[in-house]
């Protein structure tokens, strides 16, 4: 539900994860074990008391927000280390990239549906109106649609593309390259259907990061797996093509329509959101020269005011960070997210079956953190899992080595 149906259906989500936290935590009495390792639970706790801090500091300093942040920067990070330690085998880890590939075929194939019926070409009876803040514009040489659920696809497109290029043929993965290619196919077709700049950026840049980690192998690996990913290159190539011709086809997407459009947002003269950016911009930058070290709190806000309702919110979410937390917080933060591609590209070195999971996970996070520089993602419960899903791979390979080299031989 969180990656389908991303910030809506709140009571239903509440009572789910009350019932994965009670069995998690029953589970930990009975075994009078708690399955997270010590680095992890430090990382974890260290996070949340830094989050506690610049949120006492906000309050001091009569910042809006400052309580309403609380479950982002406190709250939500020790809901997550409890979920962290109930996924602490590699078992579990592979059942998730399993949920990862069947909720991003739901998302594809639910907002075909919506697109279909806009359209008109599905009839009412056969569309479900799920709550997904749905909205659909028909332009000369392209469409923008959008959905709540458009924001997982940051993430999942870049994953599809990263397991195929990394993902070794002679290995029993969690999901086929069929489904792979499915899931490739499908979204990355919604990636020119929804307009969306930063979709649009994270999936050309994905191929680039995936072969930055996928440096880190050994070199063993990587002649075994060249094969592979000279022929997904290719094909790949040969299915953007196809999926171009296609859509502008059925429903003439223009690829030079879209490549203007896509420049288009960093045109300040042309675009008023744009426009709006790089005054925030400036408006954060000025708050932050007034507290440069500690910054202002979390939930403060500068006199710009992006949002009414939450004066505290900015789409340039690392500003807006640098701001409220100064620069000693910002660089506290980066090192918290520097330390799991620390530990990540240890795994990856390592060669071991985690080595191959945990790569398309880091792209797909990557990528959702670039895109979370315009958009506050991660100012929200249902997306902080880009985070802490890495930390939970770490976990697993920290807490059990042994198990995880038995898997490799199967």
């Amino acid at each position: 539900m969180m990656l389908f149906v991303p910030t809506v259906y709140q009571p239903i989500k509440a009572v789910l994860l009350a019932l994965v936290l009670t069995v998690i935590c029953l589970s930990a009495l009975i075994k009078k074990k708690i399955s997270l390792h010590p680095l992890i639970l430090l990382w974890i706790l260290f996070i949340t008391s830094v989050g506690l801090f610049f949120i006492l500091r906000g309050l001091i300093y009569g910042a809006p927000g400052a309580l309403r942040v609380g479950t982002v920067y406190v709250l939500w990070p020790l809901v997550y280390m409890i979920l962290v330690a109930g996924i602490s085998n590699i078992t579990m880890l592979e059942n998730i990239i399993r949920v990862l590939t069947i909720a991003a075929i739901a998302i594809c194939i639910y907002s075909f549906s919506y697109i279909f019926y806009a359209i008109g070409w599905l009839p009412s009876y056969l569309y479900i109106p799920i709550n997904l803040g749905q909205a659909i514009g028909f332009y000369s040489g392209y469409i923008e649609y959008n959905l709540y659920n458009i924001s997982s696809l940051i993430f999942l497109v870049p994953f599809f593309i990263a397991a195929l290029i990394t993902w070794p043929k002679n290995i029993k993965m969690p999901v086929s390259r069929f489904w792979l290619w499915i899931g490739f196919l499908l979204g990355v077709s919604l990636v020119f259907l929804s307009g969306r700049r930063a979709l649009i950026l994270v999936t050309v840049l994905s191929p680039i990061i995936t072969l930055f980690f996928r440096f880190f192998s050994s070199h063993k690996i990587k002649l075994a797996n060249r094969k592979v990913v000279v022929k997904t290159f290719v094909t790949t190539f040969i299915l953007v093509l196809v999926i171009l011709f296609f859509l502008n086809y059925v429903y003439g997407i223009n690829i030079s329509v879209l490549v203007d459009i896509f420049f288009e947002g960093f045109d300040f003269q042309r675009s008023p959101s744009a426009l709006a950016r790089k005054t925030q911009f400036f408006a954060l930058l000025d708050g932050w020269s007034q507290h440069p070290l500690l910054g202002a709190g979390h939930g403060a806000g500068v006199a710009y005011k992006r949002s009414i309702e939450q004066p505290w919110a900015y789409e340039l979410f690392y500003i807006a960070l640098l701001y409220q937390t100064g620069i000693i917080g910002f660089i506290i933060y980066i090192s918290a997210v520097i330390w799991i591609f620390w530990y990540s590209i240890h795994i990856i070195k390592s060669n071991l079956f985690l080595s191959f999971l945990i790569i398309p996970v880091l792209v797909g996070m990557v990528c959702f953190l670039i895109a979370n520089a315009t958009n506050p993602y991660l100012g929200k419960y249902d997306y902080l899992w880009v985070i802490f899903l890495p930390a939970a791979f770490i976990n697993c390979w920290l807490l059990s080595p042994n198990d995880i080299k038995k898997q490799v031989s199967h």
